[in-house]
């Protein structure tokens, strides 16, 4: 059997490695002595970054097995994190990622909130994420054409995508949308610490109470962290700019 399998991380497709990776957070408690001792498992890897069926890998030579997923292994493990370079060339084509989420347009947040998964088929993210250079999001011609369709950069990416890069891109885009989801939660938080002084209020003003004596010092508190909130860049896409 004729088994061809990447050289590099860099050959890896975008697929490919997010397979991985939900293999990888299965066995993450595995040591690697353990993971050479699980056929299983380095059977899906080798059928992961071949292509071959896993009831055919299955009929490889057991020290066969061995000896590609050990390429493997070194090949995956060789990677460290590092940000997005944010350009990438593909047949003379440079496709950019702006990583300020500040600055990209309303037409992506919108696509990129349709993904409820970004692992379950990363390369939609690709696209709407790296764009060709000098042209804006889904650009229109005179007619209303759309001149650049995510799907025509889906089909690429999904074959030539640069490993390194995705899993760069990866990372980061699970990274900015924690942050966003946390600058989120505390806007969350916020609002209803605003309602309960607003409560407060009221019943300070229907009872004649001044309230608990540290309540001035919790209001301008208040004030000081839905500023900090609102000045956060992560919020600046939902809120807008507070100036």
């Amino acid at each position: 059997m004729k088994i061809t399998l990447p050289a590099t991380l860099n050959e890896c497709r975008p697929e490919q490695l997010t397979k991985w990776l939900m293999l990888a957070d299965v066995i993450k408690e595995k040591t690697d002595e353990d993971l050479f001792r699980m056929l299983d498992f380095q059977c899906q890897l080798i059928s992961i970054f071949s292509g071959i069926p896993l009831n055919k890998v299955k009929k490889i030579n057991v020290a066969d097995v061995q000896e590609l997923s050990k390429h493997l292994f070194k090949l995956l493990s060789s990677y460290e994190y590092k940000e997005p370079t944010g350009e990438i060339t593909i047949k003379g084509q440079t496709y950019v990622f702006e990583k300020n989420f500040e600055y990209i347009s309303t037409g992506q947040i919108i696509d990129l909130k349709l993904i409820e998964d970004i692992s379950s088929d990363p390369c939609q993210a690709l696209a709407i994420c790296y764009i060709e250079k000098g042209m804006e999001y889904c650009q229109e011609d005179e007619r209303g054409r759309v001149l650049n369709p995510n799907g025509k950069r889906y089909e690429v990416f999904k074959e030539q995508f640069d490993g390194v890069e995705f899993m760069n891109f990866f990372g980061f885009f699970l990274l900015e949308s924690e942050k966003r989801s946390n600058a989120i939660l505390g806007i969350q938080t916020l609002k209803a610490m605003l309602m309960t002084k607003q409560i407060e209020t009221k019943l300070r003003t229907t009872n004649g109470s001044h309230g608990p004596r540290s309540y001035i010092d919790w209001e301008l508190n208040s004030d000081d962290q839905l500023m900090k909130l609102l000045n956060d860049h992560t919020l600046k896409p939902y809120f807008g700019s507070t100036t």
